[in-house]
């Protein structure tokens, strides 16, 4: 969990090694308990896709360039 500046709220995101983007049973837990604004699965790969309707798949470095951008 990453609590963000700036009205950016608290993002959930849990890391993957593998190629695949999985959602744990914990971080769905966890979500439930926290609420965060975002939530994401961070993996290898580069493409960017829903997962369920409140988790998206991300790729490493998008979401570095996101967390660059908010400062």
């Amino acid at each position: 969990m990453l609590e963000l500046p700036g009205g950016h709220g608290v993002w959930a995101i849990e890391i993957k090694r593998a190629s695949a983007a999985r959602v744990e049973k914990g971080f769905h837990h966890s979500r439930e308990d926290i609420e965060p604004k975002r939530s994401f699965v961070v993996y290898s790969g580069e493409e960017r896709y829903r997962i369920t309707a409140d988790v998206e798949a991300i790729g490493v470095k998008e979401l570095a360039g996101m967390l660059a951008a908010i400062g």
